[in-house]
């Protein structure tokens, strides 16, 4: 019942802020002038985007069966597909509901083990975070004024209110720090205690094959294709947003540049805690745009645009995928069990 609290809680609230920043940017948009600007838009550049989108969740499936192949899996890239689909529609139910989600499709459908599934993507998000983080060093070599001065704007503030809880900050770190001590050294003392206990067991065999899935990088048959496929996926993502430029008069002149901004923006509002991005992709996609001289209003029917064109894509060939993954026949996926 509690856990059932917390859950709707944690929904509730980040839907929430959701609809509140959403609320905030487009509460002085006319939507029927929104309306006449998507209108005019050349639907043939988001259709282009729409399906570089389609495409970076291929190369997402793909690079995620090499994940799963050392750990014996063999899966069909459409299987693997359907899952990940899947995982993107749950996102817009619960925020990081999507890797848990796309998990349990591969469990149903492969009998893929949920924690080596799980370990898997784990891995997939490190190397998705050190990609993020190259493209940000790299953006600000080309842009440094620019996003030094956005940032710096953003989060000003933030860091003051750190600074001056410093010692608060650095006492809850120390405290944390001292009971992760206390509770290994309690663990190690009492192991031929708790190996008697099934629980434990359970949980250690869980975590091992956490382990399994998140280390399965180091055995790769091909880390040449492993990384074709991680820069792929940032190569559509790059251009599923700057493709959509050409498509509006307010942006069509910017180039690579306001992109790379874009990209990073972008990543960022879709990686914070709520529904699908919402408000948090539109608030920092539209502030990225004033950069550039982009007007506020026209930021923000660019954000609307490229958001909802993409956002009802994945709703429309998540549902299908989850349909898909509830008809098609169970099949053994010929893991072998080496250490069970």
């Amino acid at each position: 019942m509690r856990k059932g609290l917390q859950s709707f809680l944690k929904y509730t609230i980040s839907l929430a802020i959701a609809i509140f920043l959403f609320w905030y940017l487009y509460k002085d948009v006319d939507f029927s002038e929104m309306m006449a600007s998507f209108r005019k838009a050349n639907l043939n550049w988001i259709y282009l985007s729409i399906a570089l989108a389609m495409f970076s969740h291929f190369l997402r499936a793909w690079r995620w069966n090499m994940l799963l192949e050392p750990l014996g899996y063999q899966l069909k890239t459409s299987r693997t597909f359907l899952a990940v689909m899947v995982g993107y529609l749950a996102n817009f139910v619960v925020p990081r509901m999507g890797e848990v989600s796309r998990c349990g499709v591969l469990k149903k459908t492969d009998e893929v083990s949920m924690s080596q599934g799980f370990g898997s993507v784990v891995t997939e998000r490190i190397f998705d975070m050190i990609c993020l983080l190259i493209i940000i060093a790299l953006t600000l070599a080309i842009e440094f004024r620019r996003l030094n001065d956005f940032f710096l704007n953003l989060f000003l503030d933030k860091a003051d209110g750190l600074e001056k809880n410093f010692l608060t900050l650095l006492a809850i770190g120390i405290t944390f720090l001292i009971g992760g001590i206390i509770i290994f050294i309690l663990l190690k003392r009492n192991q031929a205690f708790l190996r008697r206990n099934k629980y434990y067991n359970k949980l250690t065999a869980f975590l091992r094959q956490l382990v399994e899935g998140i280390t399965s990088v180091k055995k790769l048959k091909s880390p040449a294709l492993f990384w074709v496929a991680t820069i792929g996926i940032w190569v559509c993502y790059f251009f599923m947003t700057y493709v959509v430029f050409f498509s509006m008069e307010p942006t069509h002149h910017l180039g690579f540049s306001a992109g790379l901004i874009l990209l990073v923006l972008g990543g960022i509002g879709m990686a914070t805690p709520v529904q699908g991005g919402i408000g948090a992709f539109h608030y920092l996609i539209s502030a990225g745009l004033l950069l550039y001289g982009v007007a506020e209003k026209d930021g923000i029917i660019f954000a609307f645009v490229l958001h909802t064109t993409n956002s009802i894509a994945i709703m429309a060939v998540g549902s299908i995928s989850l349909f898909l993954s509830m008809i098609i026949p169970k099949r053994n996926s010929n893991q072998a069990y080496a250490n069970s």
